[in-house]
């Protein structure tokens, strides 16, 4: 069979909270057999690997100064406002939920550094804000930049400028100086410069211990367990640690973890590199920022979702990086601005794992996500007698496909709902009038994926003609139904 010329339209539609928007790509390709690819945006992707969440559930989607004085002046504190924020944590607490219900699992507790004030502020209800600043000298903090939270109600900060880390209480509504721990030094229990914080489901605090280049590791009762990175214990250079900043780790243990593993991530070497480690301290991999394609990052936080992909803001490009959990680069998401799906420095990141609820902090302003999916890099290709369609996944989705023909109509069902994990992905289409509930499916990441048509051989082929792919995807998160990405993509052979 062969083909001549073709015409490719690419059509995205995007529903979101009841508003549909349409774009549309005309692409003209000359090619025997079919051959034809779809070019990207830029290099940082139209968005939709993030979401707003429809207004009803969160009526401010994007938090700006004003804002933050309207809630603050509430408790009478207008002298509060946005000073280099740098580090948030997300948490659901247990002394404020109902076990019985599920109604209330997304009320979150989120507290935020104003590292420039060196305060914390957080939600003290769904409705309100507050501020934990500490009463007299040991209480205070000084230009703190790390901060962990879990649902018991502990708090832990990286109080850079004291040299220690400070834990905080909070049962249900405040927050309550506990105690703090270190002093400057090089010794184990000591830092110089502790710059972010992790917390793992036994109780361990992990904190990056900057300027002595190290991880370091406490029990639940901040007792020293052991170093991540120390010069000391490694003579590989591969795996020591160089200026380490943010950290954010997933437990094997967690309910919310689709892969049951634990690691660690670790942003070093003046915020520019992502680093991976056991949690006990095994260095996986590396990845520096020109393996993903940029010359220049500042990299400012972590954070992972369910699926243990790492999401990591980068202040230099004013955008997000996501990445697999093998490191493997994903998608950006964002660009310099004040409006929506942009950020001016962004700095800190915190996810809910569990409903893919995403908290962005830049210099400028606060905004919600939810984890979103996004469909690009698409290309059409022949292979043998059938057609196929090539695409990227930025998230695990649900996926449906159709063909349809001239007049809209569907005449082939390559796939219906299923889960189709993120990355590389492809589509056959067999070109056989069959009844419509036919699938047929090409996953690139599993074994033994390659699926071949039954035999053509006496059956009708639809002929040469104009035809339309329809490929619908939608995350696997409870918030999906708020969400779906379409791309319609016309072709004629």
């Amino acid at each position: 069979m062969v083909f001549g010329r073709f015409i490719l339209r690419r059509t995205e539609i995007l529903n979101l909270n009841g508003m549909t928007l349409k774009k549309i790509f005309i692409f003209l390709a000359f090619a025997s057999p079919l051959v034809a690819q779809q070019k990207e945006y830029g290099k940082v992707h139209e968005p939709t690997s993030l979401v707003y969440p429809p207004s009803r559930h969160a009526p401010i989607h994007k938090a700006t100064a004003l804002h933050l004085y309207t809630f603050m002046a509430l408790i009478g504190r207008t002298d509060i406002r946005p000073d280099e924020p740098s580090g948030i944590a997300v948490t659901r607490l247990k002394s404020t939920d109902d076990p019985k219900s599920k109604t209330d699992d997304d009320d979150l507790t989120v507290y935020g550094l104003n590292t420039g004030q060196n305060n914390i502020l957080f939600n003290s209800s769904m409705q309100s804000l507050d501020v934990y600043e500490g009463k007299g000298r040991k209480q205070k903090l000084n230009k703190p930049r790390g901060i962990a939270a879990n649902a018991n109600g502990d708090v832990y900060i990286a109080d850079t400028g004291n040299n220690r880390i400070v834990r905080l209480h909070n049962p249900g509504n405040y927050l309550t100086f506990a105690d703090a721990y270190g002093k400057q030094g090089k010794k184990p229990g000591e830092f110089d410069e502790p710059r972010g914080v992790a917390l793992d489901q036994s109780g361990r605090v992990f904190v990056s211990d900057a300027n002595n280049d190290r991880i370091q590791i406490f029990d639940a009762h901040m007792q020293f367990q052991y170093a991540i990175g120390d010069r000391s214990d490694t003579a590989d250079v591969s795996k020591l640690l160089y200026r380490p900043d943010a950290i954010a780790l997933i437990d094997a243990t967690e309910e919310a973890g689709y892969y049951r593993e634990s690691f660690l991530i670790v942003v070093d070497l003046n915020n520019t590199r992502l680093r991976k480690y056991t949690l006990d301290g095994q260095f996986i991999a590396g990845m520096n920022s020109t393996d993903y394609g940029y010359q220049q990052v500042y990299l400012t936080s972590v954070a992972i979702d369910f699926y243990s992909n790492v999401w990591v803001t980068d202040m230099f490009n004013h955008c997000v990086h996501k990445f697999n959990k093998d490191l493997q680069y994903i998608t950006s998401f964002g660009h310099i601005g004040d409006g929506d799906h942009e950020f001016f420095e962004p700095r800190a990141i915190g996810i809910w794992k569990k409903l893919g609820q995403v908290f962005i902090v830049d210099k400028k302003s606060a905004q919600y996500y939810h984890i979103g999916t996004d469909i690009y890099n698409m290309e059409v290709s022949q292979q043998d007698s059938s057609i196929r369609f090539d695409f990227f996944l930025t998230e695990t989705s649900k996926v449906s496909a159709s063909i349809l023909d001239q007049t809209g109509r569907p005449i082939a069902k390559l796939i219906s709902n299923q889960t189709v994990q993120q990355g590389a992905n492809s589509l056959l289409w067999d070109r056989v009038d069959r009844p419509i509930n036919s699938n047929i499916f090409l996953n690139r990441f599993k074994k033994d994926s390659t699926q071949t048509s039954d035999s053509t051989k006496a059956q009708k082929i639809f002929p040469s003609g104009l035809y339309k792919l329809k490929l619908e995807a939608r995350t696997t998160y409870i918030y999906s139904r708020y969400f779906t990405k379409t791309v319609e993509l016309e072709f004629a052979f």
